[in-house]
């Protein structure tokens, strides 16, 4: 040996790694499905009939997940606010002209139609025309 040259040695390292299939296709593999693990079905839900009573005494049938066969309502469409004010508040009259929006709405345009149709009586029309006015020949 030489003076102040060292000798390595190399090892040859072989991994060990899993054959790829070489695809003779253009797209590659992509089109190639991955075999997976076969998967469990869903679960199938069960449904049970269950029996509605309302507080009115009327009834039906609906099917649900609990398997409860019959519920009570206290609350239902015929006896709750939401659904029916007038039956709980005492019979509320339908929205007058001096309340609500169809107040205000009158109220800010009050007396347009009148200071309209005077308009038209001083020009000596009795209705407003979509018409043109003709003139007269003189």
């Amino acid at each position: 040996m030489l003076a102040g040259v060292r000798t390595v040695q190399f090892r040859t390292v072989v991994q060990c790694t899993a054959q790829r299939y070489v695809s003779s296709s253009p797209y590659g593999r992509t089109h190639v499905w991955k075999r997976r693990k076969p998967v469990l079905p869903n679960p199938v839900v069960p449904t049970f009939p269950q029996k509605v009573i309302l507080s009115d005494g009327s009834t039906y049938t609906h099917y649900t997940t609990s398997p409860r066969s019959t519920i009570r309502l206290t609350r239902d469409v015929t006896n709750n606010p939401l659904w029916n004010p007038s039956a709980i508040k005492g019979g509320i009259e339908e929205e007058s002209e001096t309340t609500g929006r169809l107040g205000r709405f009158s109220r800010k345009y009050e007396g347009l139609g009148e200071q309209s149709m005077d308009f038209y009586e001083e020009l000596g029309a009795s209705e407003p025309t979509s018409e043109p006015a003709k003139e007269k020949d003189k």
